[in-house]
């Protein structure tokens, strides 16, 4: 059976999350469970701390992918992310997370066709400045 799917989706925005005030204790608790010993990130004063720049990540904690993404009729799996990191994450921040579908493109490997849905959430914080761009990657067979 051929993967199709609508190429009109590309460009359109399917989640805008706007996020409560970032705190000390998300920062320095995403620290530790990823192994992170930089002091900037984990001892630091409330005043100088930052986020590790993969905290943007975990943002929707369990379920990086918005609950209403489009329903695409099949299970995906996820094929990687591309993460271009801007502003650093300070407490807080009020991060606002924009998701479109960026791309959609077809390859065949040895086992097939696959298709390929490119996601992007711009993550911004209350002042514009880019955090973020998430380029996650799906792919269906």
């Amino acid at each position: 059976m051929p993967l199709t799917f609508d190429k009109k989706i590309i460009g359109n925005e399917f989640d805008h999350t706007v996020f409560r005030p970032v705190t000390a204790a998300q920062l320095r608790e995403y620290a530790e469970a990823v192994g992170e010993t930089n002091p900037r990130y984990t001892t630091a004063s409330d005043a100088e701390l930052v986020g590790a720049p993969t905290f943007v990540v975990a943002l929707r904690g369990k379920h990086f992918m918005p609950s209403n993404m489009p329903n695409l009729g099949r299970n995906g799996f996820d094929a990687g992310k591309d993460i271009d990191f801007g502003a650093p994450v300070r407490v807080g921040d009020v991060l606002t997370a924009s998701s479109t579908v960026h791309d959609i493109y077809e390859k065949t490997g040895r086992t097939g066709s696959m298709v390929f849905l490119v996601l992007r959430s711009v993550i911004t914080n209350q002042h514009g400045e880019s955090v973020a761009t998430i380029d996650q990657k799906m792919m269906f067979r």
